[in-house]
């Protein structure tokens, strides 16, 4: 396993502050709005930098952003998992 990079350990770290405040938002906004978590969750889970080019190195704020969007993915993936959902 490599070392992370500066940017996907930013990415990371910004998609569980992320989750927090929208989690959290979410409880105390009630079943509506758990909804439209659900939906941003899956929305901030797909970023797309517009980038032509997979192979060629991103920018560090779309480093940041990709990596973000990983890390929720993994997030969501496990969570469907573990609820039996897909």
């Amino acid at each position: 396993m490599s070392t992370p990079t500066i940017e996907e350990l930013e990415g990371r770290l910004n998609a569980y502050r992320e989750l927090m405040i929208e989690l959290l938002a979410a409880m105390i906004g009630g079943e509506v709005t758990i909804t439209g978590f659900v939906q941003k969750l899956r929305d901030d889970a797909t970023f797309k930098d517009g980038e032509e080019d997979p192979g060629a190195d991103p920018e560090p704020a779309f480093a940041i952003e990709n990596e973000m969007a990983r890390e929720m993915r993994t997030i969501l993936e496990a969570a469907r998992a573990r609820s039996g959902r897909s």
